[in-house]
């Protein structure tokens, strides 16, 4: 299960706080006399075994067995509660209990974390009341407990919330620029239909109309003019010829996917993009935009599901036509889901009689291919 760095920095920093208080704990019990645990075999149990579910809720280690986050997030709290009622006595020992809060708010609704906040405060007040702290310290915990929790909570969900923002600033300004390519595209395409109109209606009319009247005249002159003339109208016609063929030329160039989908691989916060286009494809019109539009949303489709840092794309061809692939390094999830998005993608592609294959697995990111049949030999 991979995450992306900022979630990962979180993920460390409540670890750390984790580590803190167990190692200020085992100090205490090597240079001091201080009583520790009532129960200390089991306080340490506790302890280690949270340590790994937190790893595992938080997504810096893949778990053994795939289980709902829930699951783990169930755990985390109720490990973190167990081993705090195990040494109340230790103020430290609270900061689990914000640990497991703000883990929550990283991955939970906001109802279910003022649930876990209401329910360890409660347990700790009451944890700490029974076992004769003064009263006055029994109120204070009632605030303190869950002040400390609802602040760590906050801040991860701030945190979370400034993540989302920019995966879904990073979505639409991939739709953005693979937009703004296409329109380019088409503009230059348009642009150099003009042109290919102008020469045909124009400069051909022109030289057709010269070439007409040079054959007049080659009939209507003597000797060396008679030559020259003849010569003329070769010449007239072999560039009305070549205009044609310009014409031609320009009504059928292929695009270029190159500066498209570099557009578009550039710049995406959180997510290293790498395109490569071999020199062999040659697309237009329709399957060229159907191409741009398949990576813009391999590109979003991996920043809102893939939790993943790198995402590599190839174009190429072969002999039955021209592919996509596109890769990345995400968790992977055990069954796909088509969403709008690659929805909208499939039918893009099946409309121009291609296919499209989506796949993923735990840990091994998605895989999206898509194939258009050869359209141009």
């Amino acid at each position: 299960m991979r995450e992306p760095k900022a979630g990962r920095r979180t993920a460390y920093a409540l670890l750390a706080c984790t580590l803190v208080a167990g190692i200020v704990v085992l100090l205490e019990a090597v240079l001091t006399d201080l009583p520790g645990p009532a129960l200390p075999v089991w306080w340490w149990v506790s302890y280690a075994v949270l340590l790994v579910v937190q790893l595992i809720a938080t997504g810096l280690v893949q778990p053994p067995a795939r289980l709902p986050s829930a699951v783990w997030l169930t755990a985390l709290v109720a490990l973190a509660l167990g081993t705090f009622l195990l040494y109340p006595d230790h103020g430290l020992t609270a900061a689990l209990l914000v640990v497991s809060a703000a883990t929550v708010a990283r991955h939970a609704s906001t109802r279910a974390v003022v649930g876990v906040i209401l329910l360890q405060s409660v347990a700790a007040v009451v944890a700490i009341a029974m076992i004769g702290w003064p009263i006055v310290d029994v109120v204070a915990g009632a605030f303190v407990y869950p002040g400390f929790q609802a602040f760590g909570a906050l801040v991860v969900h701030a945190a979370r919330r400034e993540t989302e923002a920019r995966h879904e600033l990073a979505e639409t300004h991939a739709e953005l620029r693979s937009t703004m390519a296409l329109l380019e595209t088409a503009s230059r395409d348009a642009e150099r239909m003009r042109i290919a109109r102008d020469l045909h209606d124009v400069v051909g009319h022109q030289l057709t109309a010269l070439a007409l009247e040079l054959e007049v005249a080659s009939h209507l002159v003597e000797d060396r003019a008679s030559e020259h003339v003849v010569r003329g109208r070769s010449i007239a016609k072999q560039l009305l010829e070549d205009v044609r063929a310009a014409v031609a030329q320009m009504r059928q160039g292929p695009e270029d996917l190159r500066p498209m989908l570099a557009e578009l691989s550039q710049n995406v916060p959180g997510l290293d993009v790498s395109v490569q286009v071999d020199a062999s494809v040659q697309v237009e019109g329709e399957y060229a935009q159907a191409i741009v539009r398949c990576t813009q949303e391999a590109i979003t489709n991996t920043l809102r599901h893939g939790g993943a840092t790198r995402l590599d794309v190839t174009v190429g061809s072969d002999e039955k036509g021209t592919f996509v692939h596109a890769v990345d390094d995400g968790r992977g999830i055990p069954r796909v889901v088509p969403g709008h998005g690659l929805t909208g993608m499939r039918e893009r592609i099946e409309a121009l009689g291609g296919t499209l294959n989506v796949s993923s697995s735990p840990g091994n990111g998605f895989a999206i291919e898509g194939r258009l049949p050869r359209v141009l030999e």
